[in-house]
């Protein structure tokens, strides 16, 4: 059996819960369950970079976190050391009113710290396909509702040196490390994959269908880089909301994932677009412009990927 254990840090607030989700009875919770749909959402997205075959990420997918038919050969846990600090928390922050805040909801407060343990069925080494997708995750993704708006940002470290951890990526200094380390990181999971023109079936991290801007523009805080986000977002492109995925006519996920990350005490945007089918009216040619537009908006870099 293998197990690695990382310290898990909510960067921004986090929207997550158990039984109860709706109303005041709704009871934030970090979810390891939350936490392992996130990795496999961001390892299909790793595999379909080099792959059109759905059956061959599916299988490749199952071998790691299961399926009906297959047994995990990775177990995702979530341990807390203390109780959640929770409150209230607006979902919509750049759209808050003299009066109070729009749409508060019960939130995992930022800054606090869980174990996430990642362990493998006796005999089992862990499998790379498994840390790919935390480490990609960690760089890219968020967890929790309106996790693709800057919510459920995370950092994700080991807590301790050893052979299974080996190849983890050291902790940013600044800005500029993290650049370098989503680019070679990247790069290092996805390789050079054979070009391919036709938009895939699901969201994939193909260079030719991503693009991943991370923003040199510093915040004081998550909720600042929030509102700097929708006022690009609210601006010239709110005529073009649908594009960046919409509940009109059958739900379209965003296109975009946009999301937050804590270096030293100022917070960074990282934007991650990504093309799939169903396209539900979804213009691309607006999405590159607004990447570009928000590359040069957060005075950015493009680290992998465009169109």
């Amino acid at each position: 059996m293998a197990a690695i254990e990382f310290t898990l840090t909510l960067v921004s607030p986090t929207f997550m819960y158990g039984a109860y989700q709706r109303g005041s009875d709704a009871q934030p919770e970090m979810r390891a369950q939350s936490v392992r749909g996130k990795l496999r959402y961001w390892l299909r997205a790793i595999i379909g970079a080099h792959t059109t075959n759905l059956k061959d990420v599916w299988d490749r997918e199952s071998a790691v976190f299961g399926s009906t038919g297959v047994g995990s050969a990775v177990s995702v846990r979530v341990y807390a050391s203390h109780k959640a600090h929770t409150g209230s928390e607006p979902m919509l922050p750049h759209r808050e009113l003299r009066g109070g805040p729009v749409s508060p909801a019960p939130a995992l407060k930022a800054g606090q710290q869980f174990t996430l343990q990642l362990v493998t069925r006796p005999g089992v080494p862990m499998p790379d396909d498994a840390l790919n997708a935390l480490k990609v995750w960690s760089l890219l993704g968020g967890v929790g509702k309106r996790s693709r708006r800057m919510f459920g940002a995370v950092r994700v470290a080991p807590q301790a040196e050893g052979s299974q951890a080996e190849g983890w990526y050291p902790a940013p200094g600044s800005v500029e490390d993290f650049i370098t380390l989503t680019r070679s990181t990247l790069k290092q999971i996805i390789g050079a994959p054979p070009e391919r023109r036709d938009i895939p079936n699901w969201p994939t991290l193909h260079p030719n269908h991503s693009w991943v801007v991370i923003g040199r523009e510093s915040y004081e805080s998550a909720k600042e880089a929030n509102q700097a986000l929708f006022g690009l977002l609210r601006g010239s492109y709110r005529q073009h909301e649908r594009s960046f995925g919409h509940a009109m006519q059958g739900r379209r996920a965003s296109t975009l994932h946009a999301q937050v990350r804590r270096i030293g005490g100022d917070y960074y945007p990282v934007l991650t677009a990504l093309r799939s089918r169903p396209e539900q009216g979804i213009r691309w040619d607006v999405l590159a412009e607004f990447m570009k537009d928000a590359q040069q908006h957060f005075d950015g870099e493009t680290v992998w990927g465009g169109w």
